[in-house]
């Protein structure tokens, strides 16, 4: 009876004896397999092969022909991937070995039994499929191995070298061929790039250890030619299906681009885009190796340039910036061309320059360098056919003078650096002794006044403005005094251009408004009626017709306000919080307001004017270009300054000069304000000009908010 077989199987049955041919046939035939023909020869049977594409082959070992079964088998197997069963009564040695050579996939010994035959057949397929898929998987293998960009290698259990791929040739030099067999010792040779030492090989550390290896930084993989190049790499244990290691793969990646593009990322993150020059993140770091370096070895000694290029700013904004740019460029060269290479010129930023000198003990070498840098920049610099003249201002700091950290060494050059620039620029000056004395005064007086604003040391003091004509106070202006401890009251001459520049002038300008702003609010508490000077001391006028508030607060705003976008929301924010109305108010400022930062300062005073405040121009006159301002801004007051009413009593120049500011501020709608009054004589002649308000000591000094209420109470 038939078998059905769903996997039906086609068999080529080559058999000289017709008689078990047919009886093959039959059985198989039984067994659910096709088989379309007998051979009986073995040249007939390969080119029946080659036609029908069988899946198995029965072949007798022993035919009659010229070309007997095993040498029929050679051709069907070397042309054919198809399984072959040798069929055989009988075979001596010689055959069997020759048999063997073919690979068959089973023998059957005639006569056959069914079962033999079928489970023979089974087997080979079996066999013959695993062997099909571990051909395939291994091809499969190979093709992606050979096609990464990594170098593969692979090592026996005993650590020689069992497999590479192309990219593992043509890293070392050796092909496969060549080094199969050999240590991977020999084939793979890995050096420390600095100490230049042999690196233990991973593939065999793996190997030994059963664990993934890899290979330290900067390691060069040295070709069979002698060639070095950066590589990583990693390495890990062969375990078969119980764990035991049978070998090791190592992967090797050429890493020179990525060591370029390392390399690269690390220039650009210490160096400046523009001039290549190392940028100030290297510098400082170069700088405190070089103090700590001079703390441990008292020999050891460096010196410090900060260089500022004079009239740069002109330049960049005259020529523009792309021109500012390569004339940067172009100044980059010319300082390194006197420096050493243990040097470093860097760029700070802007047209900032510093060099750092190390090994250098004899500042008369120092001196010597910044001459010769100071004579380069000043030779032309020819950039799109114009001629650009520059100089550069230098200061230089000494590591005789103990440092800790890289601040305070390049703030001392720095101050060096402004002193070069006061002496005339295009030269050069030593941070000395002096200087070095000034510079830690200066230190202790800006930390001192850091506290003086955390500890609220600061006090606020009033001075009467007086209309000339009725002799009652108009307005107060707050005037901050500093309360130091064991120094008695300091007035604002000797601390605020040192707040202006810490930065810290803003918060106290606020805080003075603020504290002015709520003084005046409780002194409006206090009743209604105008304010006048009686004997030199603030007394209120209950009987006078002048409505409540009778005058307003006057506060001084520096020119740094003008950089803060949120100027006007803060001074909102204050008459909102204090309940003071705008009208009560009057900002005082200066025209450096307007020289630095007119754009800004028009619009913002603009804003001001919203809150209904009354702008007031300080110290009229001492200015290059007041004149321009009067029409141009939304003022309301102008201040003369003292230096003009001091003495025009005697000097008719300074009292024309007077006249003149008058009438032309009152021709522009704008009243006018005197400072510095002293004498009655100084008072009537104001009054007969016209000027409306008067301040000074003539009617009183700067007086506390206590005692002023202390005045209106009794």
């Amino acid at each position: 009876m038939t078998v059905e077989n769903v996997d039906r199987k086609t068999i080529l049955v080559v058999e000289d004896e017709v008689v078990i041919a047919m009886d093959l046939q039959a059985t198989l035939i039984d067994l659910g397999h096709a088989v379309p023909t007998i051979v009986t020869s073995g040249e007939m049977a390969v080119q029946v092969a080659l036609e029908l594409r069988p899946d198995l082959v029965l072949m007798d070992i022993h035919l009659s022909d010229a070309v007997d079964g095993i040498d029929a088998a050679a051709q069907i197997t070397q042309a054919l991937d198809i399984p072959v069963i040798y069929l055989t009564a009988y075979a001596d040695e010689e055959t069997l070995q020759r048999a063997s050579l073919t690979t068959p996939f089973g023998y059957i010994l005639k006569p056959f039994e069914a079962r033999e035959l079928r489970a023979n057949i089974d087997i080979a397929f079996y066999k013959h499929g695993i062997e099909k898929n571990l051909r395939e998987n291994r091809q499969w293998l190979l093709t992606v191995l050979n096609s990464i960009s990594e170098g593969v290698a692979a090592s026996d259990a005993s650590g020689l070298i069992k497999f590479m791929n192309p990219v593992a040739e043509a890293l070392t030099g050796w092909s496969q061929t060549e080094a199969i067999g050999r240590s991977p010792t020999e084939v793979f040779q890995f050096i420390d790039e600095f100490t230049r030492s042999l690196i233990e090989n991973p593939l065999l550390k793996s190997l030994q250890d059963g664990n993934t290896i890899h290979l330290p930084e900067n390691a060069l993989l040295r070709t069979r030619l002698g060639h070095e190049t950066p590589v990583s790499d990693s390495a890990s244990p062969i375990r078969n299906e119980r764990g035991l290691v049978e070998g090791s793969v190592m992967v090797v990646r050429d890493s020179t681009e990525q060591r370029r593009m390392e390399a690269q990322l690390e220039h650009n993150a210490l160096h400046d885009a523009l001039t290549q020059l190392p940028n100030r993140a290297l510098f400082l770091n170069r700088l405190q190796q070089a103090i700590d370096r001079a703390r441990r070895l008292p020999e050891f000694g460096f010196v410090v340039m900060l260089l500022d290029l004079d009239r740069f700013k002109v330049i960049n904004d005259t020529l523009g910036h792309l021109l500012g740019d390569r004339l940067l460029m172009e100044i980059a060269p010319r300082l390194k061309s006197h420096l050493r290479t243990v040097d470093t010129v860097a760029r700070f930023g802007g047209d900032e320059f510093a060099v750092l000198l190390e090994d250098i003990t004899d500042v008369t070498t120092a001196c010597y360098t910044a001459e010769r840098i100071v004579d380069e920049l000043k030779k032309p610099f020819l950039i799109n056919n114009y001629e650009l003249l520059i100089s550069a201002s230098i200061g230089i700091v000494q590591s005789s003078i103990p440092y800790e950290n890289t601040t305070d060494l390049l703030r001392d050059a720095d101050i060096a650096m402004y002193r070069a620039k006061e002496q005339g620029r295009g030269c050069y000056q030593v941070f000395d002794a002096v200087m070095h004395r000034q510079a830690l005064a200066l230190m202790q007086r800006e930390q001192a006044l850091t506290q003086a604003i955390a500890h609220d040391e600061l006090r606020v003091h009033y001075q009467p403005i007086v209309s000339l004509a009725t002799q009652n106070i108009a307005s107060l202006e707050a005037l901050v005094r500093w309360q130091k401890p064991g120094d008695g009251l300091i007035y604002p001459d000797q601390f605020i251009a040192l707040a202006e520049e810490m930065g810290a002038i803003a918060t106290i300008d606020q805080w003075v408004l603020r504290q002015a702003c709520q003084q005046l609010r409780a002194w409006q508490h206090l009743g209604t009626g105008a304010w006048a000077m009686v004997d030199g001391r603030i007394t209120r006028l209950p009987n006078s017709p002048s409505p409540s508030p009778t005058m307003a607060i006057n506060v001084n705003l520096s020119s740094n306000h003008f950089t803060q976008k949120n100027l006007v929301d803060t001074f909102a924010e204050i008459l909102r919080d204090t309940g003071l109305s705008g009208d009560d108010l009057k900002l005082e400022i200066t025209e450096s307001v307007f020289i630095e930062n007119a754009k800004e300062a028009a619009a913002m005073l603009t804003q001001l004017k919203q809150l209904d405040v009354q702008i007031c121009l300080d110290d009229f006159g001492t200015g290059y270009s007041s004149l321009s301002y009067l029409h141009q801004f939304p003022i309301d007051i102008v201040k003369i300054d003292r230096s003009f009413i001091q003495g025009m009593d005697i000097d008719s120049e300074k009292l024309e000069i007077v006249r003149a500011i008058i009438g032309l501020c009152h021709t522009l709608g704008m009243a006018v304000t005197a400072e510095g009054i002293e004498t009655a004589q100084q008072h009537d002649i104001l009054l007969d000009l016209g000027c409306e308000y008067g301040q000074g000591y003539f009617f009183a000094r700067a007086i506390d908010g206590a005692t002023i209420t202390q005045s209106l109470n009794s």
